[in-house]
């Protein structure tokens, strides 16, 4: 329908005027060859046809078209042989030539200029009446020209919609980009915590059996079995979170804080001193405080691992009136340099902040005093009031900046 509007516009400024300007050319020289004034009064009757020809040029250069029409309408006059445009004949093809005219400049021409053009049209069609002012001629210049504004001022308005229309086209489809994005970060964040937390307990285990193989045959069967536990458990994880992926309802009830004995369970059963303690009322707890309050302890339990061997690792939660805190601190490092120090990609803390902040929650890390780590976060009880995350939010800034 656009490109189609579009070449109409296009043959309208073209062919269909030059076409009317022919027929309304060929007219008045028929009326005037017909009633024997076209070679008797040949500068009136050159006027006349000059005149009937600016119409192939109206859209074009409307103000030329308006200022030399009336001039032309006017030089009988001026030369005193008005005879032939005031044959009544001749009189039709010519009102309707300006009012072709008349309605030009106001479609296609700046109001300020078209004023100039309409002014000198319509002083030329009174100077051509023998009893000087006609309103005829204002009824054939004025009308045409307000219907013209009209016309302009409907045009800019789609002009300006079309293009708003195509800006949010395109805010849309950054929007969507930014979205994408941040699913696959969240996606990558999932995975990460699920496989780096089992990962870190198998290899802790297998270093276990490995020691206790020569030692206490039933210790290494019993961490060997340990490293299944774990695998099942990411696997179970993962498949938990492809189901997610290819489902639009949630996969069941909300959990809350009890995935977080499990956690602590499997961590002592690959020998890391591990205690948790609940104060306060910890439950009615907002799904995505929960979620965030489980990642964040798995995330800092296989941080201790990687990098404080053999440290005592302490996990507090606590209930408050309107917030659960969760802090986990680790003491330093008991042993040498753990096979894990090295594994991962480093965006552990990164993806613990985001959490906290997409939740509503505050985050905070840092080194202890005697040595050790601590991870803080302050989770609010009832979801945040906004939930988009601020890729997706920051959309319409990238396109701004190019950033996208």
């Amino acid at each position: 329908m656009r490109e189609l509007a579009g070449r109409l516009r296009r043959l309208g400024a073209g062919p269909v005027d030059e076409i009317a300007a022919v027929v309304l050319t060929a007219t008045a020289a028929g009326i005037l060859g017909a009633s024997g004034l076209l070679f008797s009064d040949l500068p009136v009757s050159l006027s006349v046809l000059a005149f009937m020809a600016l119409v192939g040029a109206r859209r074009r250069h409307p103000l030329f078209v308006g200022v030399v029409g009336g001039a032309l309408l006017a030089f009988p006059s001026v030369i005193g042989d008005a005879t032939a445009v005031n044959n009544s004949h001749v009189a039709l093809p010519g009102l309707l030539a300006a009012f072709l005219i008349a309605y030009s400049l106001g479609a296609n021409c700046q109001w300020g200029p078209s004023l100039i053009g309409l002014a000198c049209l319509t002083l030329g069609l009174n100077m051509t009446s023998n009893t000087g002012f006609n309103p005829v001629a204002e009824m054939v210049t004025v009308g045409p020209w307000l219907a013209g504004l009209l016309v302009s001022s409907r045009r800019r308005l789609a002009a300006e919609l079309e293009a708003r229309a195509f800006e949010l086209e395109q805010e849309r489809e950054i929007f969507a980009l930014a979205s994408v994005r941040y699913e696959r970060a969240r996606i990558a964040r999932e995975l990460h915590d699920i496989v780096a937390h089992c990962i870190s307990l198998m290899v802790v285990q297998a270093g276990a059996g490995e020691r206790l193989v020569q030692t206490s045959v039933t210790d290494a069967a019993n961490a060997f079995s340990s490293i299944v536990e774990a695998a099942r458990e990411a696997g179970a994880e993962i498949d938990r979170l492809v189901d997610f992926l290819g489902s639009s309802v949630p996969l069941g009830p909300n959990t809350g804080l009890r995935i977080v004995d499990a956690l602590v369970r499997r961590a002592r059963a690959s020998g890391v001193a591990v205690s948790c303690n609940f104060v306060g009322d910890c439950e009615d707890l907002a799904e995505d405080s929960a979620d965030a309050a489980c990642r964040l302890v798995q995330e800092a339990v296989t941080n201790a691992m990687k990098h404080a061997p053999g440290a005592p690792v302490s996990i507090t939660i606590q209930g408050n009136v309107n917030t659960v805190s969760v802090d986990v601190i680790n003491g330093p490092a008991q042993f040498g340099p753990s096979a894990l120090a090295g594994s991962g990609g480093g965006h552990g803390l990164a993806g613990m902040r985001e959490r906290a902040a997409r939740c509503g929650g505050t985050f905070r890390t840092g080194p202890m005093p005697a040595g050790g780590w601590q991870v803080t976060a302050d989770l609010p009880r009832r979801p945040a009031l906004t939930t988009v995350p601020p890729e997706a939010s920051g959309a319409r800034a990238w396109a701004r900046a190019g950033e996208v």
